[in-house]
């Protein structure tokens, strides 16, 4: 998991983005939050964060500060500043002290999942190939590299059914004569994630497989991949992918 650390001076935002964001589907956890940039280094300290999120203007010592000190003492740090639109500039400038990104406020719904995405799995340095970059992008556990028959056998049931729009973790558990409490702790004991967030993964790489034709419409592809609402569709595909699906569509994983 990719360890995260938010900081921003006012309390309702970190809440806003600790609770707001889907961390537990692109592989991250927040391990700390601060108010400002010097609680932000003790804090980081004590959890070294792989990914800082932090505001630009906070007292005491603010984002582009913080940022150089991070960055000094912990080379293989990413941050990410949220920035208001009077303080773009400044941000974009930041780059050149290291800074790995940054969003202008308010961003909207699924644009800090695909931001970090792109960051962690997207980055020049990464391999070239389109196939280890996707496999970065979203990870899942094959059923060959599991122990657990019951697992197994759940995997599968995700293979045939994920197209689905009534796919439910009742009729998984039926289908196999187990309770739905029992399998969601064995499937996430073995794969390290829950079985909804495995759909939605699962969905998403068939819908990357789908889009790769040029020919094919994103509706089409949101309903072969279970998904009624297209606008969820792509927020989701935004999330786990860092773009959207007709971006992806047109130009791959290039940035």
């Amino acid at each position: 998991m990719t360890k995260v650390m938010i900081v921003d001076d006012e309390k309702y935002v970190r809440m806003g983005i600790k609770s707001d964001t889907d961390w537990a589907l692109i592989g991250c956890e927040v391990v700390g939050e601060a108010s400002n940039g010097l609680e932000a280094l003790e804090v980081a300290e004590e959890t070294r964060p792989d990914l800082v999120i932090s505001d630009i203007r906070m007292p005491k010592m603010d984002g582009i500060e913080l940022a150089e000190k991070l960055i000094e003492k912990f080379p293989n740090i990413k941050v990410i500043f949220l920035t208001a639109y009077n303080e773009f500039e400044y941000a974009r400038q930041a780059v050149r002290i290291g800074v790995s990104d940054y969003l202008l406020k308010p961003f909207s719904d699924g644009e800090l999942e695909g931001s970090i995405q792109r960051l962690l799995h997207l980055h020049p340095n990464a391999p070239a190939s389109t196939s280890e970059l996707e496999e970065q992008l979203i990870p899942l556990r094959k059923k060959e590299e599991v122990s657990n028959r019951y697992v197994v056998a759940a995997i599968e049931y995700i293979e045939d059914h994920y197209p689905d729009t009534d796919f439910s973790l009742g009729a998984l558990a039926e289908s196999m004569s187990v309770s739905e409490g029992h399998i969601s702790r064995l499937f996430k004991s073995e794969t390290d994630i829950s079985i909804n967030n495995y759909l939605t993964k699962y969905r998403i790489k068939m819908a990357m497989n789908y889009l790769k034709d040029m020919q094919v419409k994103v509706y089409e592809v949101a309903e072969k991949v279970g998904y009624q609402d297209i606008a969820y569709f792509s927020n989701t595909f935004k999330k786990l992918v860092g773009k959207t699906p007709s971006d992806y569509q047109s130009k791959g994983l290039d940035l």
